[in-house]
C-alpha cells in the first residue's frame, strides 16, 4: 500500500464515489496532505480488476481536476475485502473517507459491511459522505452531536478542529429524550446540561482556539435532532464507542442512524482509549 504517511485516504467504489473524492480533496487542501485513492477488487475475478483499473483512473482524473496541483494524488488498486484493504491503507492516514449510497435496504447493509467495518477497525477519524453531496455555498457550519457525556470531549475536540479549519461556526446539539413526567421531577436538567457544555467548550477553546459557538439543548431523540441539523451543516461530528474487544470500536445506534440518513458528511470521532494519531494541526 503506497499511501503517503498522513494522507487523506478515500475509498473509491462502484457507486457514488465522486462525492467522497470531492470531500477528501477538500480535506487534503485544508490539511495540506496528500490524497490517496483506494479501490478494493476481488482477488478471484480478473474482469473486476480490469473494470477497477478503469474506475480508479477516472477517479484519479477527477481528483486531479479538483485539486489542480494543490495536493499530491496517489492511488492503489488492491485485491481483497474492502474493509481489510481500507484498514491497511489507514494505518498511517490522517483521515479515512467513505461514500454512502442513498437511503435504502442496501444502504443499511453498506453501513454494516463497509462503513461499519471500517469504523470498528480503523483508529483514525472516519467520514461518511452521502452520495450526491457537494460543498455548500456561504458561511460554514460544523455540528457536534453530544448524546453521551463519556464521548463529549472527543467529539468537541474533533468538532473544534473542523470548525477552525473551515473558519466555521460550531453548533453543539445536545439532545436528550426525557418523558414529560421527568420535567416535573427534575426541572433543572436543561440548565445543568448547558452549564456543563459551556465549561467543556471553554476548555476546548483554550486548547484549540476561539470559534463562534452556539449550544442547542433539546428534549428530543438525538438522532432526529442531528439529522435535522445536518440539512444546514457542512459536517456533523458524532462519537464512536470503544468495543468490548481490545482495540475495537463500533457505531452506537444514534451514530448509525445519523450516518445512514444525514444530508451532509458525518465524521466519526475516536474514543480517547483508541487514539492512535493526534487531530490535524490547525493552520492559518
Amino acid at each position: 500500500m503506497d499511501a503517503t504517511p498522513g494522507a487523506i485516504v478515500v475509498a473509491v467504489g462502484g457507486h457514488g464515489w465522486s462525492a467522497a473524492v470531492e470531500y477528501a480533496a477538500g480535506e487534503a487542501v485544508r490539511r495540506r496532505r496528500a490524497l490517496h485513492l483506494v479501490h478494493a477488487v476481488s482477488a478471484e475475478d480478473p474482469n473486476e480488476a480490469v473494470t477497477g483499473i478503469e474506475l480508479l483512473a477516472d477517479a484519479v482524473r477527477y481528483a486531479d481536476a479538483l485539486l489542480d496541483g494543490l495536493a499530491l494524488v496517489t492511488a492503489s488498486l488492491v485485491p481483497g475485502p474492502a474493509v481489510q484493504v481500507l484498514e491497511e491503507a489507514a494505518e498511517q492516514a490522517d483521515l479515512v473517507v467513505v461514500g454512502r449510497r442513498p437511503e435504502s435496504v442496501r444502504t443499511q447493509a453498506y453501513v454494516h459491511s463497509v462503513a461499519g467495518g471500517v469504523t470498528a477497525r480503523v483508529g483514525v477519524p472516519v467520514v461518511s459522505v452521502p452520495d450526491g453531496w457537494h460543498p455548500r455555498v456561504g458561511g460554514a457550519t460544523v455540528v457536534a452531536g453530544i448524546d453521551d457525556p463519556e464521548k463529549r470531549d472527543e467529539v468537541l475536540a474533533a468538532a473544534f478542529v473542523a470548525a477552525l479549519e473551515r473558519r466555521a461556526r460550531l453548533v453543539v446539539v445536545a439532545a436528550v429524550w426525557r418523558p414529560p413526567q421527568t420535567h416535573v421531577d427534575d426541572q433543572g436538567w436543561q440548565q445543568r446540561l448547558e452549564e456543563g457544555l459551556a465549561r467543556a467548550l471553554a476548555d476546548a477553546a483554550e486548547t484549540y482556539g476561539e470559534v463562534p459557538v452556539e449550544i442547542h439543548v433539546r428534549n428530543t431523540h438525538a438522532d432526529e435532532a442531528l439529522i435535522e441539523a445536518s440539512c444546514s451543516a457542512d459536517l456533523v461530528v458524532v462519537g464512536r464507542h470503544a468495543g468490548l474487544v481490545p482495540g475495537g470500536l463500533h457505531l452506537g445506534p444514534i451514530a448509525r442512524a445519523v450516518v445512514r440518513r444525514a444530508e451532509c458528511p458525518v465524521q466519526l470521532a475516536i474514543p480517547r482509549s483508541a487514539h492512535r494519531v493526534r487531530p490535524a494541526a490547525v493552520r492559518s
